[in-house]
Protein backbone atom coordinates (compact mmCIF):
# COMPACT_ATOMS: atom_id res chain seq x y z
CA UNK A 1 0.00 0.00 0.00
CA UNK A 2 3.15 2.26 -0.25
CA UNK A 3 1.64 3.72 -3.45
CA UNK A 4 -1.53 5.47 -1.66
CA UNK A 5 0.71 8.22 -0.31
CA UNK A 6 2.68 8.76 -2.97
CA UNK A 7 -0.55 8.94 -5.03
CA UNK A 8 -2.34 11.38 -3.19
CA UNK A 9 0.98 13.69 -3.39
CA UNK A 10 0.65 13.57 -7.37
CA UNK A 11 -2.94 14.05 -7.14
CA UNK A 12 -2.76 17.19 -4.94
CA UNK A 13 -0.17 18.54 -7.00
CA UNK A 14 -1.74 18.30 -10.57
CA UNK A 15 -4.95 19.86 -8.75
CA UNK A 16 -2.39 22.81 -7.41
CA UNK A 17 -0.95 23.30 -10.78
CA UNK A 18 -4.71 23.11 -12.91
CA UNK A 19 -5.89 25.75 -10.18
CA UNK A 20 -2.75 27.63 -10.54
CA UNK A 21 -3.64 27.74 -14.49
CA UNK A 22 -7.12 28.45 -14.25
CA UNK A 23 -6.36 31.88 -12.18
CA UNK A 24 -4.20 32.82 -14.87
CA UNK A 25 -6.33 31.64 -17.92
CA UNK A 26 -9.54 33.04 -17.98
CA UNK A 27 -10.54 31.79 -21.23
CA UNK A 28 -9.75 28.15 -20.18
CA UNK A 29 -11.47 28.97 -16.85
CA UNK A 30 -14.54 29.49 -18.56
CA UNK A 31 -14.20 26.88 -21.13
CA UNK A 32 -13.83 24.17 -18.61
CA UNK A 33 -16.91 25.67 -15.73
CA UNK A 34 -19.15 26.34 -18.73
CA UNK A 35 -18.39 22.50 -20.09
CA UNK A 36 -18.78 20.89 -16.86
CA UNK A 37 -22.13 22.40 -16.48
CA UNK A 38 -23.16 21.22 -20.22
CA UNK A 39 -21.37 18.21 -19.28
CA UNK A 40 -23.73 17.26 -16.25
CA UNK A 41 -26.96 17.52 -18.62
CA UNK A 42 -25.53 15.90 -21.58
CA UNK A 43 -24.52 12.84 -18.77
CA UNK A 44 -28.30 13.34 -17.67
CA UNK A 45 -29.60 13.31 -20.98
CA UNK A 46 -28.24 9.97 -22.15
CA UNK A 47 -28.52 8.36 -18.77
CA UNK A 48 -32.27 9.37 -19.64
CA UNK A 49 -32.29 7.53 -23.30
CA UNK A 50 -31.20 4.72 -22.07
CA UNK A 51 -33.91 4.66 -19.44
CA UNK A 52 -36.31 5.32 -21.90
CA UNK A 53 -35.03 2.67 -24.11
CA UNK A 54 -35.26 0.34 -21.26
CA UNK A 55 -38.87 1.12 -20.05
CA UNK A 56 -39.97 0.72 -23.95
CA UNK A 57 -38.35 -2.26 -24.21
CA UNK A 58 -39.41 -3.91 -21.09
CA UNK A 59 -42.88 -3.09 -21.37
CA UNK A 60 -43.62 -2.50 -25.20
CA UNK A 61 -40.89 -5.10 -26.80
CA UNK A 62 -38.06 -4.34 -29.06
CA UNK A 63 -40.38 -4.15 -32.30
CA UNK A 64 -42.43 -0.76 -30.44
CA UNK A 65 -38.44 0.57 -29.54
CA UNK A 66 -37.96 0.06 -33.51
CA UNK A 67 -41.06 2.49 -34.68
CA UNK A 68 -40.27 4.37 -31.72
CA UNK A 69 -36.80 5.04 -33.21
CA UNK A 70 -37.68 5.60 -36.79
CA UNK A 71 -40.90 8.09 -35.87
CA UNK A 72 -38.04 10.18 -33.59
CA UNK A 73 -35.67 9.71 -36.72
CA UNK A 74 -38.35 11.19 -39.11
CA UNK A 75 -39.10 14.02 -36.43
CA UNK A 76 -35.51 15.20 -36.21
CA UNK A 77 -35.36 15.39 -39.78
CA UNK A 78 -38.07 17.50 -40.36
CA UNK A 79 -37.34 19.73 -37.96
CA UNK A 80 -34.23 20.55 -38.80
CA UNK A 81 -35.11 21.82 -42.09
CA UNK A 82 -38.21 23.23 -40.55
CA UNK A 83 -35.61 25.72 -38.59
CA UNK A 84 -33.66 26.57 -41.71
CA UNK A 85 -30.35 26.60 -39.99
CA UNK A 86 -31.57 29.76 -38.28
CA UNK A 87 -30.70 27.97 -34.60
CA UNK A 88 -27.16 27.77 -35.15
CA UNK A 89 -27.41 30.74 -37.26
CA UNK A 90 -28.39 32.60 -33.85
CA UNK A 91 -25.46 31.44 -31.80
CA UNK A 92 -22.97 33.43 -34.02
CA UNK A 93 -25.42 36.25 -34.92
CA UNK A 94 -26.77 37.14 -30.78
CA UNK A 95 -23.30 36.16 -29.88
CA UNK A 96 -21.23 38.46 -32.63
CA UNK A 97 -24.27 41.82 -31.71
CA UNK A 98 -23.73 40.99 -27.90
CA UNK A 99 -20.15 41.54 -28.05
CA UNK A 100 -20.89 44.57 -29.94
CA UNK A 101 -23.76 46.05 -27.18
CA UNK A 102 -26.38 45.58 -29.94
CA UNK A 103 -28.92 43.74 -27.83
CA UNK A 104 -32.06 45.45 -29.38
CA UNK A 105 -30.96 44.26 -32.55
CA UNK A 106 -30.56 40.73 -31.14
CA UNK A 107 -33.42 40.45 -29.90
CA UNK A 108 -35.04 41.66 -33.37
CA UNK A 109 -33.31 38.88 -34.93
CA UNK A 110 -34.37 36.52 -32.51
CA UNK A 111 -38.04 37.64 -33.21
CA UNK A 112 -38.00 37.22 -37.02
CA UNK A 113 -36.65 33.92 -36.82
CA UNK A 114 -39.25 32.40 -34.57
CA UNK A 115 -41.57 34.34 -37.32
CA UNK A 116 -40.05 32.03 -40.17
CA UNK A 117 -39.33 29.03 -38.41
CA UNK A 118 -43.36 28.79 -36.76
CA UNK A 119 -44.70 29.13 -40.60
CA UNK A 120 -42.40 26.63 -41.70
CA UNK A 121 -42.78 24.14 -39.19
CA UNK A 122 -46.26 24.50 -39.16
CA UNK A 123 -46.53 23.55 -42.57
CA UNK A 124 -44.20 20.61 -42.53
CA UNK A 125 -46.27 19.19 -39.89
CA UNK A 126 -49.40 19.06 -41.95
CA UNK A 127 -47.34 17.34 -44.73
CA UNK A 128 -46.26 15.25 -42.17
CA UNK A 129 -49.61 14.18 -41.30
CA UNK A 130 -50.61 13.32 -44.41
CA UNK A 131 -47.87 11.12 -45.57
CA UNK A 132 -48.19 8.99 -42.49
CA UNK A 133 -49.58 6.32 -44.30
CA UNK A 134 -47.47 6.48 -47.45
CA UNK A 135 -44.16 6.54 -44.81
CA UNK A 136 -45.78 3.29 -43.05
CA UNK A 137 -45.95 1.36 -46.28
CA UNK A 138 -42.48 2.28 -47.40
CA UNK A 139 -41.56 0.70 -44.04
CA UNK A 140 -44.27 -1.93 -44.40
CA UNK A 141 -45.34 -1.53 -40.76
CA UNK A 142 -48.90 0.19 -39.58
CA UNK A 143 -47.95 0.93 -36.37
CA UNK A 144 -45.91 3.48 -38.07
CA UNK A 145 -49.34 5.43 -39.60
CA UNK A 146 -50.58 6.36 -35.84
CA UNK A 147 -47.23 6.96 -34.48
CA UNK A 148 -46.17 9.53 -37.24
CA UNK A 149 -49.32 11.10 -37.06
CA UNK A 150 -48.90 12.03 -33.27
CA UNK A 151 -45.64 12.59 -33.50
CA UNK A 152 -46.47 15.57 -36.17
CA UNK A 153 -47.78 17.69 -33.74
CA UNK A 154 -44.23 17.71 -31.69
CA UNK A 155 -42.68 19.37 -35.14
CA UNK A 156 -43.73 23.45 -33.82
CA UNK A 157 -42.98 23.27 -30.08
CA UNK A 158 -39.84 20.57 -31.03
CA UNK A 159 -38.28 23.05 -33.45
CA UNK A 160 -38.60 25.93 -31.14
CA UNK A 161 -36.99 24.58 -27.76
CA UNK A 162 -33.77 24.32 -30.40
CA UNK A 163 -33.89 27.75 -31.35
CA UNK A 164 -34.48 28.89 -27.44
CA UNK A 165 -32.09 27.23 -26.54
CA UNK A 166 -29.37 28.15 -29.01
CA UNK A 167 -30.04 31.88 -28.70
CA UNK A 168 -29.46 31.08 -25.15
CA UNK A 169 -26.33 29.69 -25.74
CA UNK A 170 -24.97 32.46 -28.25
CA UNK A 171 -25.97 34.84 -24.73
CA UNK A 172 -23.34 32.23 -23.04
CA UNK A 173 -26.41 31.41 -20.84
CA UNK A 174 -24.91 27.84 -20.45
CA UNK A 175 -26.93 26.95 -17.15
CA UNK A 176 -30.64 27.74 -18.66
CA UNK A 177 -28.89 25.38 -22.44
CA UNK A 178 -28.11 22.81 -20.59
CA UNK A 179 -31.51 22.61 -18.95
CA UNK A 180 -33.02 22.91 -22.80
CA UNK A 181 -31.27 19.65 -24.13
CA UNK A 182 -33.40 16.63 -25.19
CA UNK A 183 -31.89 14.90 -22.27
CA UNK A 184 -34.27 16.80 -20.00
CA UNK A 185 -37.57 16.11 -22.97
CA UNK A 186 -36.47 12.32 -22.29
CA UNK A 187 -36.52 12.88 -18.62
CA UNK A 188 -40.16 14.28 -18.91
CA UNK A 189 -41.02 12.07 -21.74
CA UNK A 190 -39.80 8.85 -18.95
CA UNK A 191 -41.82 10.62 -16.57
CA UNK A 192 -44.78 10.52 -18.69
CA UNK A 193 -44.60 6.96 -19.94
CA UNK A 194 -44.43 5.93 -16.25
CA UNK A 195 -47.65 7.26 -15.34
CA UNK A 196 -49.30 6.10 -18.24
CA UNK A 197 -47.96 2.67 -17.71
CA UNK A 198 -49.11 2.59 -14.30
CA UNK A 199 -52.49 4.68 -14.23
CA UNK A 200 -54.03 4.12 -17.37
CA UNK A 201 -54.41 1.34 -19.61
CA UNK A 202 -50.75 1.38 -21.99
CA UNK A 203 -51.40 1.14 -25.57
CA UNK A 204 -48.50 1.09 -28.30
CA UNK A 205 -48.83 4.69 -29.02
CA UNK A 206 -48.47 5.88 -24.90
CA UNK A 207 -44.42 6.58 -25.72
CA UNK A 208 -45.59 8.93 -28.38
CA UNK A 209 -48.23 10.37 -26.73
CA UNK A 210 -45.22 11.03 -23.88
CA UNK A 211 -43.31 12.57 -26.60
CA UNK A 212 -45.73 15.30 -27.56
CA UNK A 213 -46.57 16.24 -24.14
CA UNK A 214 -42.81 16.40 -22.93
CA UNK A 215 -42.56 18.43 -26.44
CA UNK A 216 -44.68 20.81 -25.37
CA UNK A 217 -43.82 21.38 -21.60
CA UNK A 218 -40.55 21.89 -22.54
CA UNK A 219 -41.48 24.77 -24.76
CA UNK A 220 -43.08 26.34 -22.32
CA UNK A 221 -40.08 26.14 -20.37
CA UNK A 222 -37.80 27.45 -22.98
CA UNK A 223 -40.06 30.35 -23.72
CA UNK A 224 -39.92 31.60 -20.20
CA UNK A 225 -35.88 31.01 -20.39
CA UNK A 226 -35.61 33.66 -23.04
CA UNK A 227 -38.76 35.90 -22.35
CA UNK A 228 -36.32 36.34 -19.00
CA UNK A 229 -33.79 37.27 -20.92
CA UNK A 230 -35.00 40.08 -23.47
CA UNK A 231 -37.26 41.45 -20.89
CA UNK A 232 -35.31 44.47 -20.47
CA UNK A 233 -33.63 44.76 -23.51
CA UNK A 234 -33.87 48.36 -25.75
CA UNK A 235 -35.34 48.29 -29.67
CA UNK A 236 -33.23 47.57 -32.43
CA UNK A 237 -33.42 45.86 -36.12
CA UNK A 238 -32.14 43.15 -37.77
CA UNK A 239 -33.25 42.12 -41.28
CA UNK A 240 -34.53 38.82 -42.87
CA UNK A 241 -32.14 38.88 -45.95
CA UNK A 242 -28.70 38.87 -43.71
CA UNK A 243 -30.32 35.92 -41.31
CA UNK A 244 -31.12 33.89 -44.02
CA UNK A 245 -27.64 34.69 -45.93
CA UNK A 246 -26.15 32.90 -42.85
CA UNK A 247 -28.42 30.33 -41.73
CA UNK A 248 -29.00 28.45 -44.86
CA UNK A 249 -25.25 27.28 -44.92
CA UNK A 250 -25.72 25.65 -41.86
CA UNK A 251 -29.42 24.54 -42.07
CA UNK A 252 -27.99 22.56 -44.71
CA UNK A 253 -25.06 21.27 -42.31
CA UNK A 254 -27.57 20.13 -39.52
CA UNK A 255 -29.63 18.61 -42.51
CA UNK A 256 -26.74 16.49 -43.44
CA UNK A 257 -25.55 15.76 -39.90
CA UNK A 258 -29.06 14.36 -39.31
CA UNK A 259 -28.51 12.60 -42.30
CA UNK A 260 -25.14 11.09 -41.09
CA UNK A 261 -26.65 10.55 -37.82
CA UNK A 262 -30.77 8.98 -38.77
CA UNK A 263 -29.60 6.78 -42.45
CA UNK A 264 -28.63 3.85 -40.96
CA UNK A 265 -31.82 3.41 -38.42
CA UNK A 266 -33.86 4.53 -41.72
CA UNK A 267 -31.88 2.02 -44.16
CA UNK A 268 -32.42 -0.30 -41.21
CA UNK A 269 -35.96 -0.06 -41.02
CA UNK A 270 -36.09 -0.50 -44.84
CA UNK A 271 -33.91 -3.70 -45.07
CA UNK A 272 -34.63 -5.49 -41.80
CA UNK A 273 -37.25 -5.73 -38.95
CA UNK A 274 -38.08 -3.36 -36.62
CA UNK A 275 -36.65 -5.22 -33.38
CA UNK A 276 -33.35 -5.32 -35.10
CA UNK A 277 -33.40 -1.21 -35.22
CA UNK A 278 -34.97 -1.65 -31.93
CA UNK A 279 -31.27 -3.06 -30.99
CA UNK A 280 -29.05 -1.04 -33.25
CA UNK A 281 -30.59 1.68 -31.43
CA UNK A 282 -29.51 0.85 -27.72
CA UNK A 283 -26.10 0.14 -29.38
CA UNK A 284 -25.43 3.50 -31.42
CA UNK A 285 -26.77 5.44 -27.91
CA UNK A 286 -23.79 3.40 -26.54
CA UNK A 287 -21.02 4.70 -28.82
CA UNK A 288 -22.29 8.07 -28.27
CA UNK A 289 -20.70 7.68 -24.73
CA UNK A 290 -17.52 8.86 -25.56
CA UNK A 291 -18.91 12.04 -27.22
CA UNK A 292 -20.04 13.26 -24.46
CA UNK A 293 -17.33 15.66 -23.77
CA UNK A 294 -16.97 16.94 -27.04
CA UNK A 295 -20.43 18.00 -26.91
CA UNK A 296 -19.82 19.98 -24.23
CA UNK A 297 -16.99 21.57 -24.93
CA UNK A 298 -18.19 22.50 -28.59
CA UNK A 299 -21.24 24.01 -26.50
CA UNK A 300 -18.91 26.50 -24.90
CA UNK A 301 -16.22 26.52 -27.54
CA UNK A 302 -18.21 27.67 -30.33
CA UNK A 303 -19.64 31.10 -29.41
CA UNK A 304 -15.91 31.99 -28.01
CA UNK A 305 -14.42 30.97 -31.56
CA UNK A 306 -17.00 33.55 -33.06
CA UNK A 307 -16.21 36.37 -30.81
CA UNK A 308 -12.59 36.15 -31.02
CA UNK A 309 -12.87 35.77 -34.73
CA UNK A 310 -14.69 38.54 -34.78
CA UNK A 311 -12.06 40.76 -32.89
CA UNK A 312 -9.49 38.70 -34.88
CA UNK A 313 -7.09 37.75 -31.95
CA UNK A 314 -6.06 34.93 -33.85
CA UNK A 315 -3.42 33.49 -31.05
CA UNK A 316 -6.28 33.04 -28.65
CA UNK A 317 -8.52 31.71 -31.54
CA UNK A 318 -5.80 28.77 -31.90
CA UNK A 319 -4.96 28.58 -28.21
CA UNK A 320 -8.45 27.95 -27.26
CA UNK A 321 -9.00 25.82 -30.03
CA UNK A 322 -5.92 23.82 -29.04
CA UNK A 323 -7.45 23.42 -25.42
CA UNK A 324 -10.69 22.39 -26.80
CA UNK A 325 -8.61 19.24 -28.63
CA UNK A 326 -6.59 18.33 -25.54
CA UNK A 327 -9.73 18.39 -23.03
CA UNK A 328 -11.40 16.05 -25.33
CA UNK A 329 -8.62 13.72 -25.75
CA UNK A 330 -8.17 13.50 -21.92
CA UNK A 331 -12.02 13.02 -21.02
CA UNK A 332 -12.45 10.39 -24.09
CA UNK A 333 -10.07 7.93 -23.86
CA UNK A 334 -10.54 6.74 -20.49
CA UNK A 335 -14.75 6.01 -21.65
CA UNK A 336 -13.69 4.18 -24.86
CA UNK A 337 -11.64 1.92 -22.89
CA UNK A 338 -14.23 1.49 -19.87
CA UNK A 339 -16.78 1.31 -23.08
CA UNK A 340 -15.17 -1.77 -24.83
CA UNK A 341 -14.31 -4.00 -21.96
CA UNK A 342 -18.11 -3.72 -20.46
CA UNK A 343 -19.82 -3.13 -23.98
CA UNK A 344 -21.58 -6.83 -23.70
CA UNK A 345 -22.42 -6.14 -20.24
CA UNK A 346 -24.38 -2.90 -20.69
CA UNK A 347 -26.62 -4.91 -23.54
CA UNK A 348 -27.58 -7.61 -21.76
CA UNK A 349 -29.23 -4.90 -19.30
CA UNK A 350 -31.96 -4.61 -22.09
CA UNK A 351 -32.62 -8.70 -22.92
CA UNK A 352 -30.15 -10.68 -23.95
CA UNK A 353 -31.30 -10.67 -27.48
CA UNK A 354 -29.11 -7.09 -27.32
CA UNK A 355 -26.01 -8.86 -26.87
CA UNK A 356 -25.49 -9.57 -30.92
CA UNK A 357 -24.90 -5.61 -31.45
CA UNK A 358 -21.66 -5.66 -29.17
CA UNK A 359 -19.22 -5.83 -32.22
CA UNK A 360 -21.52 -2.70 -33.09
CA UNK A 361 -20.61 -1.12 -30.27
CA UNK A 362 -16.89 -1.77 -30.91
CA UNK A 363 -17.13 -0.48 -34.52
CA UNK A 364 -19.00 2.70 -33.66
CA UNK A 365 -16.66 3.36 -30.59
CA UNK A 366 -13.59 3.50 -33.09
CA UNK A 367 -15.75 5.89 -35.04
CA UNK A 368 -16.75 8.17 -32.35
CA UNK A 369 -13.34 8.45 -30.59
CA UNK A 370 -11.92 9.87 -33.72
CA UNK A 371 -14.95 12.17 -33.86
CA UNK A 372 -14.02 13.28 -29.67
CA UNK A 373 -10.03 13.39 -31.04
CA UNK A 374 -10.66 15.77 -33.61
CA UNK A 375 -12.44 17.96 -31.24
CA UNK A 376 -14.57 21.18 -32.55
CA UNK A 377 -13.41 20.81 -35.96
CA UNK A 378 -16.52 21.82 -37.99
CA UNK A 379 -17.92 24.35 -35.04
CA UNK A 380 -14.46 25.58 -35.79
CA UNK A 381 -14.28 26.33 -39.32
CA UNK A 382 -18.42 27.41 -39.46
CA UNK A 383 -17.70 30.00 -36.33
CA UNK A 384 -14.92 31.41 -38.80
CA UNK A 385 -16.17 32.13 -42.06
CA UNK A 386 -16.05 28.60 -44.01
CA UNK A 387 -20.02 27.94 -43.40
CA UNK A 388 -20.25 27.27 -47.18
CA UNK A 389 -17.35 24.76 -46.86
CA UNK A 390 -18.53 22.78 -43.85
CA UNK A 391 -21.68 22.37 -45.93
CA UNK A 392 -19.64 20.44 -48.96
CA UNK A 393 -18.09 18.22 -46.84
CA UNK A 394 -21.27 17.29 -44.65
CA UNK A 395 -23.06 17.06 -47.93
CA UNK A 396 -20.22 14.54 -49.77
CA UNK A 397 -20.38 12.57 -45.82
CA UNK A 398 -24.09 12.36 -46.28
CA UNK A 399 -24.10 11.16 -49.70
CA UNK A 400 -21.28 8.75 -48.53
CA UNK A 401 -23.25 7.49 -45.83
CA UNK A 402 -26.33 6.76 -47.66
CA UNK A 403 -24.29 4.84 -50.37
CA UNK A 404 -22.38 2.77 -47.91
CA UNK A 405 -25.70 1.83 -45.55
CA UNK A 406 -27.36 0.95 -48.64
CA UNK A 407 -24.30 -1.47 -50.10
CA UNK A 408 -23.05 -2.95 -46.55
CA UNK A 409 -26.44 -3.50 -44.82
CA UNK A 410 -27.39 -6.57 -46.94
CA UNK A 411 -24.33 -7.50 -47.74
CA UNK A 412 -23.27 -8.33 -43.98
CA UNK A 413 -26.75 -8.91 -43.45
CA UNK A 414 -26.42 -12.35 -46.31
CA UNK A 415 -22.58 -12.73 -45.01
CA UNK A 416 -21.82 -15.81 -42.93
CA UNK A 417 -20.49 -14.11 -39.09
CA UNK A 418 -21.92 -10.89 -39.70
CA UNK A 419 -25.57 -9.40 -39.18
CA UNK A 420 -27.16 -6.39 -40.96
CA UNK A 421 -26.82 -4.24 -37.83
CA UNK A 422 -22.67 -4.12 -38.13
CA UNK A 423 -22.67 -2.80 -42.03
CA UNK A 424 -24.73 -0.02 -40.42
CA UNK A 425 -22.04 0.74 -37.96
CA UNK A 426 -19.15 0.18 -39.82
CA UNK A 427 -20.98 2.89 -42.54
CA UNK A 428 -21.35 4.99 -39.92
CA UNK A 429 -18.03 4.93 -38.37
CA UNK A 430 -16.10 5.48 -41.38
CA UNK A 431 -18.20 8.74 -42.51
CA UNK A 432 -16.86 10.22 -38.98
CA UNK A 433 -13.79 9.47 -39.81
CA UNK A 434 -13.87 10.51 -43.87
CA UNK A 435 -15.22 14.41 -42.47
CA UNK A 436 -13.25 14.83 -39.29
CA UNK A 437 -10.57 14.06 -41.18
CA UNK A 438 -11.42 16.95 -43.79
CA UNK A 439 -12.17 19.26 -41.44
CA UNK A 440 -8.32 18.70 -39.68
CA UNK A 441 -7.25 19.34 -43.12
CA UNK A 442 -8.76 22.60 -44.26
CA UNK A 443 -8.68 23.84 -40.29
CA UNK A 444 -4.64 23.60 -41.31
CA UNK A 445 -4.91 24.91 -44.43
CA UNK A 446 -7.12 27.92 -43.96
CA UNK A 447 -5.93 28.73 -40.00
CA UNK A 448 -2.39 27.01 -40.16
CA UNK A 449 -2.55 24.46 -37.60
CA UNK A 450 -3.85 20.26 -37.02
CA UNK A 451 -6.65 20.48 -34.74
CA UNK A 452 -5.61 17.33 -33.32
CA UNK A 453 -4.30 16.06 -29.92
CA UNK A 454 -0.24 15.74 -30.56
CA UNK A 455 1.00 13.06 -28.53
CA UNK A 456 4.13 14.80 -27.69
CA UNK A 457 2.47 17.65 -26.39
CA UNK A 458 -0.92 16.80 -24.62
CA UNK A 459 -0.23 19.41 -21.67
CA UNK A 460 -3.19 22.09 -21.60
CA UNK A 461 -0.51 25.42 -21.23
CA UNK A 462 -0.93 28.68 -20.55
CA UNK A 463 0.80 30.22 -23.64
Amino acid sequence: MRFLPLYSETLILMLEKLKSKLTKDMQLKELLSGSAVVFFFRVLGLFSGYVLSYIITQYFGEELLGVYSLSFTILSLVVVVSRLGLDEALVKVVSDLRFNNKTGQAKDAYRKSIRLIIVVSAVLSVLVYQSAQLVANWFENDLLVRSIKIVSCAIVPYALIKVNADTLRGMKKMKAFSYLQVGSLLLFMSFFLLVGIFFFEPTNYLPFYALLGASLIMYLWSALLIHKEFVDSESGRDNYKRLIKISLPMMLTSSMFLVLSWTDNILLGRFLSEDQVGVYFVAFKFGLIISLSLFAINSIAAPKFSELFTANDKPKLRKLAMQSVKLNFWSSIPVFILLIFSAEWLLSLYGASFTIAKKCVYILAIGQLYNALSGSVLNFLNMTGYEKLVSKIIVSAAILNIGLNYYLIPLFDASSGWIGIEGAALASAICLIYWNSLGIYFVYKHHGFFMFPNPFSLKIKDD
